[in-house]
């Protein structure tokens, strides 16, 4: 790729980064609304081709003389079937419900961090007992912080996700950020360098 090509390049990714980071942080409840009609997307999509090639496969079954025609893969078949139904079905909930299925992950995501936390402090202990030898206090902040924010997930799992939407934002408008500054900085060595840039 061409010097000039690839600070446009970043550049062009920085501006669209802002646009997502302010767009995260203007309304993160849309944002999580957003994020769930994608994954609705993603599943509709998945359903859909399962359902084309189970429909597929059993039409090319058909269409064989009775003579030659094999045997389908039966099981095949209708784990395919099954599939696309389970998709699409997911998928419609998804589109129909976001802010409840929104609320439902967070919470899963909070259940998740409250055993992670609960395991790290049982390691804790059990180290402390079977060695003499004295942990530093900062190894005891990781999983309080873990527990008390899947604690603070758990009681309120959708403002959670609204907290969890502005902090990619921000996140977004960083790396946006540096994209922009990384690209107007080698543009300028470059330039200096006397380098054609075309």
């Amino acid at each position: 790729m061409k010097a000039l090509s690839y600070i446009r390049y970043s550049a062009l990714r920085g501006f669209l980064g802002i646009v997502l980071g302010v767009f995260l942080l203007a309304y993160p409840e849309a944002g999580v609304r957003t994020l769930v009609r994608l994954l609705a997307a993603i599943l509709l999509v998945g359903g859909l081709f399962a359902l084309y090639f189970a429909f597929r496969n059993n039409r090319q079954t058909n269409a064989q003389p009775i003579s030659n025609r094999v045997n389908p893969d039966q099981g095949l078949q209708r784990l395919l079937y099954m599939t696309s139904l389970v998709f699409i079905v997911f998928a419609l909930l998804l589109i129909l419900f976001p802010g409840f299925f929104a609320g439902l992950t967070m919470f899963l995501i909070g259940i998740v961090l409250l055993l992670s936390s609960l395991t790290q402090i049982t390691g804790i202990i059990q180290f402390r007992k079977a060695n003499s030898i004295g942990l530093p206090w900062f190894i005891y902040i990781n999983p309080v912080i873990i527990f008390i924010l899947s604690v603070v997930i758990m009681l309120n799992p959708f403002d959670s996700a609204s907290t969890l939407i502005i902090f990619a934002g921000v996140i977004c408008l960083i790396y946006a950020l540096t994209e922009i500054i990384q690209a107007i900085v080698q543009y300028r060595l470059i330039k200096k360098s006397n380098t054609p840039v075309s």
